[in-house]
C-alpha cells in the first residue's frame, strides 16, 4: 500500500496519471481508500486529516475530511451552500469493504476502557514527575511505571506490533522489529507507562509514554571478560513526555537492570550497554547519563587524573589499563570512557575558573584543546586522510570538530551540573 500510494503521489507530481479534477481524473489509478479523498483545484477547498489515538496506542483510526465551499447562488438569497464533509474511515476497513461517510468526528471505541488495565512486563519501578496539564500551561504531578518485557512472550508480541509503527512518526530511520526473530540475539522491550488514575482504588489506567529495545547478543570472545551486551536500538518518548527526563531516567533503568545481573537463560552476566547508530540527541542523553554514573560511582579514585589544571599532565590520556578497568565497572564502550573523562577534565577547568585572581586561562585553555584535537585526530583519522585540501583543510576541519565538540560538552555540564 505504501508502495503504492508513492506511485500515485508521482503520477499526480508528473502529471502523467491523469489530472487531479475535472474529467480527466482516472479513478482506476487508485487504491480503495482514496476514492473522494482529491481536491479538485479548480473550486475553494481544504482537506483535514485526523488522527485519533487511544491513550493505550491499541486502537487508532484514521479520517479524511475535505470541505467544500461553492459559490454564492443568487437564487438561494445570497447564502453561501452548506459545507460538505466526507469523512473516510480505515478501521478495520479490507478493499472490498465499501468507505463509509460521516457527518461526525470518528470514534475510537464504542465500549470499553482505552487504557491498559495491567502494565506489559515486569515492573522495575514507579516514579512521580510534574508533567504539562492538558488545558494550560500549570504542572501536574502525574505517576509513571517502567517495566522490561520479554519478546519471546506472545502478549508482548502482540502489542509492541501494535505500538511500534509509532516511530516512524519520530525516528527518521526506524524500522519494524520482530520481538521473536533470535538471529542476532534475543529482544527486551522496556516500557513507560503513564497511570492516569489519580484515586487510591488499585485499578489502573495506563497509557504509553515511550520504550526502549534492547538487543541482547552473546559476546562470548569478548576481553577482559565475555558476557552479554545489551544495544539501545529504538528510544522513544511520546512527545507530551518531552523535556522532563524520561529519557535519562529509562536509560539510568537500562544500567539498573544490568547491575543487578538479571541475564537471560545463557547464564552469562551483562558486561556492556552501547547504543545503536544514536541520533545527536540521545547522544547528549547517554553522555549526560554516563557522566552523572561516573561522577557519582562509589569507588571514583581521581587521584590519576590529579587535581591542578595548571599542570600540563592533567591533559595527558588516561592510562589504558585505567579506562578498561573504568569502562568494563560502568559497562560502557572504551571509546564512552574516554569522553566521560573528557567532560570530567572540562568540569575541573570550568571550576577553577571561576576562583577568584586565578592566572594562566589561555595556557589552560590551550592545553584542553590540544587535547580534545589529539583525541579527535586519532578517532577521526580516515576522514582528515580524505580531505584533498592538504594540512590546511585538515586544521579547519579538527577547528569545526572542536567547536562542535565543546557545544556538546557544555551542554551535558550545564545539563548535569547547572554550568553556563
Amino acid at each position: 500500500a505504501e508502495e503504492k500510494s508513492r506511485q500515485i503521489y508521482q503520477s499526480w507530481k508528473d502529471d502523467l496519471g491523469g489530472k487531479i479534477g475535472g474529467s480527466d481524473y482516472v479513478d482506476a489509478e487508485l487504491h480503495a481508500s482514496y476514492q473522494n479523498c482529491y481536491i479538485d483545484k479548480s473550486k475553494e477547498a481544504s482537506i483535514d486529516i485526523h488522527i485519533l489515538l487511544s491513550p493505550s496506542c491499541e486502537k487508532c483510526q484514521v479520517e479524511i475530511q475535505t470541505e467544500k465551499y461553492e459559490p454564492v447562488n443568487a437564487n438561494d438569497g445570497g447564502e453561501p451552500t452548506p459545507k460538505k464533509r466526507k469523512g473516510v474511515s480505515f478501521a478495520e476497513v479490507s478493499d472490498d469493504t465499501p468507505q463509509k461517510e460521516t457527518q461526525t468526528p470518528a470514534i475510537i471505541s464504542n465500549s470499553g476502557s482505552p487504557y491498559l488495565q495491567k502494565p506489559i512486563g515486569k515492573v522495575l519501578s514507579t516514579y512521580n514527575r510534574k508533567i504539562k496539564g492538558g488545558s494550560s500551561d500549570d504542572e501536574e504531578e502525574a505517576k509513571f511505571i517502567i517495566t522490561l518485557a520479554d519478546g519471546h512472550d506472545p502478549s508482548v508480541k502482540k502489542y509492541h506490533s501494535a505500538i511500534q509503527p509509532l516511530a516512524r512518526w519520530y525516528i527518521e530511520t526506524a524500522d519494524d522489529v520482530d520481538l521473536s526473530d533470535d538471529s542476532r540475539g534475543s529482544w527486551k522491550v522496556m516500557y513507560l507507562f503513564r497511570n492516569h488514575n489519580t484515586s487510591s482504588l488499585d485499578e489502573e489506567q495506563l497509557s504509553l509514554a515511550g520504550y526502549m529495545t534492547l538487543l541482547h547478543v552473546n559476546s562470548p570472545f569478548r576481553k577482559p571478560k565475555p558476557g552479554i551486551i545489551v544495544r539501545v536500538c529504538q528510544a522513544l518518548v511520546l512527545p507530551p513526555y518531552h523535556r522532563a527526563g524520561h529519557g535519562s531516567t529509562m536509560l539510568q533503568s537500562v544500567h539498573d537492570y544490568a547491575d543487578t545481573n538479571e541475564s537471560p537463560s545463557s547464564g552469562m552476566d551483562i558486561v556492556e550497554i552501547n547504543v545503536e547508530d544514536p541520533a545527536p540527541a540521545f547522544v547528549a542523553l547517554r553522555d549526560t547519563v554516563d557522566f552523572r554514573r561516573f561522577v557519582q560511582r562509589s569507588c571514583t579514585d581521581c587521584a590519576y587524573l590529579g587535581t591542578d589544571v595548571t599542570n600540563k599532565e592533567f591533559f595527558l590520556p588516561v592510562p589504558d589499563d585505567k579506562l578498561k578497568e573504568i569502562a568494563n565497572d560502568l559497562k560502557i564502550t572504551k571509546r564512552q570512557c574516554q569522553v566521560v573523562h573528557e567532560i570530567y577534565k572540562l568540569c575541573e577547568v570550568e571550576k577553577w575558573k571561576r576562583r577568584p585572581n586565578e592566572t594562566g586561562v589561555v595556557e589552560v585553555d590551550t592545553n584542553y584543546r590540544l587535547m580534545i584535537k589529539k583525541s579527535l585526530r586519532s578517532l577521526r583519522e580516515e576522514e582528515l586522510g580524505a580531505c584533498e585540501g592538504g594540512k590546511d583543510e585538515q586544521k579547519a576541519l579538527l577547528g569545526k570538530w572542536f567547536d562542535e565538540t565543546m557545544v556538546h560538552y557544555r551542554r551535558v555540564l550545564k545539563s548535569k551540573l547547572h554550568i553556563s
